[in-house]
This record gives structure tokens, C-alpha cells and sequence, in this order.
């Protein structure tokens, strides 16, 4: 089309130029639409502009939110301010790292619309944490992975909503049919496979629609060397085996979505690793991060078995049709914070970390030497509860071993509380070795029946040791707890 004078423009022709604007504004809304990572724009005041859907996938948001919100509140970060107010002045593009959700937020500034219209900002928004320092080829598989996730969710949510439309009419028809068809007919069996295979379908059609809407899950903090274990446990058939994670490690997320993914991640990699163990560790990344790796031989998964590792039902099956898999998953570990990736030899899991509750405040400490499990499990609850530390022993062996290692890293117990029958020793000849260490220690001896008869006489006679008492089995709660509490005030 020829541009013709300023004076010679005709509505035909004005329209079909604003037709072509039209075109090509809609042309780049769409690929701002789905670009694989979240992209943002925001005006002078940090209202959010315009948003892609995985600016809103990512941080759960719903169009309503979007006239109403502003960046900061996103992320309540004064450096995230100071970093757009210093685009926006000079026109110089700038990072900035989030840790709260964890994200690397690329800067620019970018000229208005319209003429006379004031600049925006556009924000790229990140993986940060390990992939951070991670290598080019590792950050662009991390955005191919992105960009197929993303496309497969879109193509899930449709495929959804077609099938359970289908899926009605099959299921409800074929049902009238079976009603409609006397007992002894055989065409009845023939319907009723029809219903079973449209409930399967059914099944997978739901796990699709968990793509799009993920399920919640409980968030909170607990021990990561506990929970590596309990996972080692139950997946050591499956050659799994638990590696190194700090006592006082403590991650904040969901424990139960975290076991859905080891299991999920070990189900798919085990048919391939020709029985070579993989290995679950944990170890601290950052000041308020964690990392959770699951280890492998580099060679256990071939090219087609890495790109298919995050697909939507890709494992073996389980049962008749096989499992929705990590492709479930991922959406869910990242709205709690995390990030999740497939190197070469592990999958790697960050997620938020938890600071360790305070060490609470003990009465005293007990040494507590009793060899029936269940007693000691009973003495030991009643005790914790009333807040003293109990370090339990099942034999006086157990005993010594523990006083002399409490006694190296500059601790003692306060009471001594042993039963008198005891493997290796009496609970008297017990007392006497720790009273040898620790001379003024109170001991309360515990026992429906002794063997030592020079104590029995001076537990009848009462005469029993200075700072020792004599506890009769069976006793209550109560009155143990009495006995512990005179004995500590005797000895204050």
C-alpha cells in the first residue's frame, strides 16, 4: 500500500492500516503470551502492565489480581525498588536476585506504546539458586524443559476438557445400554468392557487435569537425615541407599510431595540402572537453601531416556495403565519455592530452608538404665514431658559408655535412675561406678525384686545410701516423677 499525501487519506485506507497495526500488536501479544519464562511489565509506580501466563502459572495469580498489584508486593524486597527506580533513571539494564522465591530478575527499560507515553520496565524473570553458577548448555535445557512442560500442560488441559465431554457420553450411554439389556444377554459383557476401559481413560484423563491444577499439599519443616532415611527404608528394594545430610539440616516444604518425587524419580530410573544403587543425600545451599540429590551412573539413561525423564506418563506401568509421573509434580515443587533438574549423573531438588527450632529448656538431665524396652519407653515419655533430658540405656554398659561421653564433651546428668536388675551388673554396683566419677550424683533405684541382699536389707531397713531412694515396681507416672523431683531437690 502506497502511502499517499497527508491530505489524501481515505477511511478505507485508515482502517485497513489500523487493521495491519491491529495484526501485528496481536501477532507480538501472542508470543509475549507464551514465552517459556515469566516475563512482566510494570509502569513508573511498579503496577503490573501486562503479564505472560507463565508469569501467572508461576506465581498462582488469576487476571483479577493483575489491576490490583503492584511488583513490591510480589516481592517485598527494598533492593528491588531501588533496582528498578536505577533502570528506569539511567536506561542501564540490571539483575536482581530473589531468594524468596528463588529467581534471577532480568531488567530493561523499554519506551511506551503510544508517543509522549512514559517508559516501562521489563522484567525476565529466572531459575536462581544452583543454576545460577550453572553452566549455558545446563541453563538452556532448564528452558527447553520449561517451554515442553509448558506446552504439554496447555495441550493437557484441552485434551482434558474434550475427553471427559467424550468420556460422559460413552460412560452414560453405554450404561443405559447395560440396563436396557436383560440378565442372560452376552452382549452384556461386551458393554461392561466398554464402561471399564472409558473409567480407565477417565483415570488418565483426571491425572492430565492435575497439570493444570495441581493438588495442595502441607507445608512445613522437618529433618532432612530422618527423612533421607525413612525414604532409604522404603525404597531399598529398589536399590536406593542414603547418603550424608547434617543432623541439624531442616527443609520448609511439603515432606509428603518431596517422597512422591524420590519415588517417582527412582521408578523411572531404576529399569535402566542395571542394579547399580542410587544414592539420596541432602546438603545445605546457601544461607536459606537445601539441595536434595538423587545420584546415578551417568550411563544409566540414554539420550530418548532423558527427554522423556519430566513426560507425562513415560515410566513403566503400574498396574494396567501406567502413572501420571514427575510430570505431576514439578508444578507444585515450584509454587513451594523449589527448583528441580535432571543432570547428567542426579536429580536435583532446592527448596527453602528451615531455620532449627531452639533447643528447648531441660529441668535436668536423667541417665536413665532399663532393660525392658517398654518401661523404658513409658519412663522416658514421662520424663521428656515434664522437660528433662533423658539419655536411655538398656544395659549398664550402655550406661558408662554414655556418662563417659557426656562427660568428654563437658556434660553430666543430675539423677540417676536404674533398675536393680540389670544384665552385666546390679543397679548398686551400677551406682558405684558413676558415684566413683560423680560422688554427689542422686540415684533412684527402681525394681519389683532384687537379687542383692544386702541392699534389699537396707531398702527394708531404710537405710539406704546418702542421695538414694528406692522406687517400687509397679509404680505410677506420678509418683516417679515425684521421687525424681525430691531427689534433685535434695541434691540442689
Amino acid at each position: 500500500m502506497q502511502r499517499p499525501g497527508h491530505d489524501q487519506w481515505k477511511s478505507t485506507e485508515v482502517a485497513r492500516l489500523l487493521a495491519l497495526v491491529e495484526s501485528e500488536r496481536r501477532y507480538y501479544q501472542d508470543i509475549f503470551a507464551v514465552l517459556p519464562l515469566p516475563v512482566a511489565l510494570v509502569d513508573p509506580a511498579w503496577n503490573l502492565s501486562a503479564v505472560n501466563r507463565e508469569f501467572r502459572r508461576r506465581f498462582a495469580l488469576e487476571h483479577s489480581d493483575l489491576s490490583r498489584l503492584r511488583l513490591p508486593e510480589l516481592f517485598p524486597d527494598p533492593a528491588l525498588e531501588a533496582a528498578l527506580a536505577e533502570v528506569l533513571s539511567t536506561g542501564q539494564p540490571q539483575d536482581w536476585l530473589s531468594t524468596a522465591p528463588p529467581v534471577r530478575v532480568s531488567i530493561l527499560r523499554m519506551p511506551g506504546w503510544q508517543a509522549g507515553s512514559e517508559d516501562e520496565l521489563l522484567l525476565i524473570f529466572q531459575p536462581a539458586g544452583p543454576a545460577d553458577a550453572a553452566p549455558a548448555h545446563r541453563v538452556e535445557r532448564e528452558t527447553i524443559e520449561d517451554a515442553k512442560r509448558g506446552a504439554v500442560e496447555r495441550l493437557s488441559a484441552r485434551l482434558a476438557h474434550v475427553a471427559n465431554n467424550l468420556l460422559m457420553i460413552i460412560g452414560g450411554y453405554s450404561e443405559e445400554l447395560l440396563l436396557s439389556l436383560p440378565e442372560p444377554d452376552p452382549r452384556r459383557d461386551d458393554v461392561q468392557q466398554i464402561i471399564n476401559a472409558s473409567q480407565r481413560l477417565g483415570a488418565l484423563t483426571r491425572d492430565l487435569t492435575t497439570l493444570t491444577r495441581p493438588p495442595a499439599y502441607d507445608v512445613g519443616d522437618f529433618p532432612l537425615a530422618a527423612f533421607l532415611r525413612t525414604m532409604a527404608t522404603r525404597l531399598a528394594s529398589d536399590g536406593l541407599v542414603c547418603g550424608e545430610a547434617p543432623a541439624d539440616l531442616r527443609a520448609q516444604t511439603a515432606p509428603v510431595l518431596l517422597g512422591q518425587i524420590i519415588f517417582e524419580a527412582v521408578r523411572y530410573i531404576k529399569p535402566h540402572a542395571a542394579g547399580a544403587p542410587l544414592k539420596l543425600e541432602a546438603r545445605p545451599s546457601g544461607a536459606d537453601q537445601v539441595e536434595i540429590t538423587l545420584s546415578f551412573n551417568p550411563s544409566a539413561l540414554n539420550d530418548d531416556a532423558r527427554e522423556r525423564f519430566f513426560e507425562p506418563f513415560a515410566g513403566e506401568k503400574l498396574g494396567a495403565d501406567p502413572p501420571l509421573g514427575l510430570a505431576g509434580l514439578v508444578a507444585p515443587w515450584r509454587s513451594l519455592g523449589g527448583l528441580i533438574f535432571l543432570d547428567d549423573d542426579r536429580l536435583a531438588l532446592t527448596c527453602p530452608r528451615a531455620v532449627a527450632p531452639p533447643e528447648p529448656e531441660f529441668a535436668a538431665t536423667v541417665l536413665l538404665v532399663e532393660d525392658e524396652p517398654g518401661i523404658r519407653s513409658l519412663i522416658v515419655k514421662a520424663l521428656e514431658r515434664s522437660r528433662y533430658r533423658v539419655v536411655e540405656c538398656g544395659s549398664p554398659a550402655e550406661a558408662l559408655a554414655a556418662l563417659s561421653a557426656m562427660q568428654s564433651s563437658g556434660a553430666r546428668p543430675d539423677v540417676l535412675v536404674t533398675d536393680l536388675m540389670v544384665p552385666g551388673m546390679t543397679g548398686r554396683e551400677l551406682s558405684e561406678r558413676v558415684r566413683a566419677t560423680l560422688p554427689s550424683i542422686p540415684v533412684l533405684f527402681i525394681s519389683g525384686y532384687t537379687s542383692d541382699d544386702e541392699l534389699a536389707a537396707r531398702i527394708a531397713s531404710g537405710d539406704l545410701p546418702p542421695a538414694s531412694r528406692f522406687l517400687p515396681k509397679p509404680f505410677t507416672v506420678a509418683q516417679l516423677l515425684e521421687q525424681v523431683k525430691a531427689l534433685l531437690a535434695s541434691g540442689r
